[in-house]
């Protein structure tokens, strides 16, 4: 098959084939025409790389990378994830699965991933950077989301640990383990000039862990973008819901994350109990118009009937 692959590969550098469409009808003409499954894209783009490893490759490259989007814009997002532990609350739509961080379920891509490597971060960010390159994706700016449980929760010690490991990983270092923040900062420093930089890195957490010494730490971790579990404006639907913070929390936090210069990300829960589609409406317009919140970015989540959460037998 491999050479089947390095054939394609020199009939399409012959070929006038310019978009996604003319690839996939060159690619099952070739596949007719030899009596062959139709070769990957994934697959082909190892062949090329093998062939053209030292000239320029655009012109083929971009038409063999899968999912583009992935990397327009020229920075590719890796999703890490922390490994389970207790979380603060119990709150009612929350999901909880033995094995994997609350609210997260073992279907999922991402927790297939971590599974898989046995929530190592430095496996993680590996396995996730060939994934990427073995489909065409350049890895030299790295957008890092840290996901899981709630992060501000966790001991401190893993959280440094966890964050130097990722940078270790992108740094090319396997480096012996340590958990003081003195070898992160030197992780960070080595990182500057990597062959894939972290150009971003983002944690998730609740409002109500916000203060002025998580926002120092979180600055000395390395840390951009924080990503806030709002779920509603609301304090009734929040109390209903058992999210253990009210409005206040969520306001402070955004004031004190924004004036320390970090991107504030909402994730929103419409359809929860106690809300409606009038009110969660009237929320979202709320959100933008209201100073004291204005998100920088914004993750909606419909709230879902999951067996795994409390909600299933409320």
């Amino acid at each position: 098959m491999i050479e089947m692959n390095q054939k394609f590969i020199e009939e399409l550098l012959k070929s006038e084939v310019k978009t996604p469409d003319d690839l996939a009808r060159a690619k099952r003409r070739f596949a007719k025409k030899y009596q062959i499954p139709c070769p990957s894209n994934t697959a082909l783009l190892k062949t090329y790389h093998e062939l053209v490893k030292n000239k320029s490759a655009e012109k083929i490259e971009n038409l063999l990378r899968t999912r583009p989007i992935r990397s327009l814009s020229g920075i590719v997002n890796v999703s890490v994830l922390t490994k389970p532990y207790p979380c603060p609350n119990s709150c009612l739509y929350c999901p909880s699965q033995e094995g994997t961080p609350k609210s997260y379920l073992k279907n999922e891509p991402a927790v297939m991933r971590a599974i898989l490597n046995k929530y190592d971060p430095y496996r993680q960010v590996k396995t996730r950077l060939k994934a990427l390159a073995d489909n065409g994706h350049p890895t030299d700016k790295i957008e890092l989301r840290i996901i899981g449980g709630t992060w501000s929760y966790y001991p401190e010690k893993y959280q440094t640990w966890f964050i130097k490991r990722c940078f270790d990983a992108c740094n090319d270092k396997g480096c012996p383990t340590s958990s003081r923040m003195s070898d992160i900062l030197k992780s960070q420093k080595i990182n500057e000039k990597a062959r894939h930089r972290i150009v971003g890195l983002s944690i998730e957490t609740r409002p109500d862990f916000i203060n002025l010494g998580e926002i120092k730490r979180l600055r000395k971790l390395g840390a951009t973008m924080v990503e806030l579990g709002v779920q509603s404006i609301y304090d009734n639907v929040l109390k209903l819901n058992k999210r253990g913070h009210g409005v206040k929390e969520t306001i402070l936090a955004t004031k004190l994350l924004k004036d320390a210069g970090f991107k504030v990300l909402y994730q929103m829960m419409p359809n929860l109990p106690g809300s409606s589609l009038k009110k969660d409406e009237k929320m979202f317009k709320e959100l933008f118009r209201n100073p004291d919140f204005q998100p920088d970015l914004l993750k909606i989540y419909p709230c879902a009937l999951l067996k795994e959460a409390p909600l299933f037998k409320w």
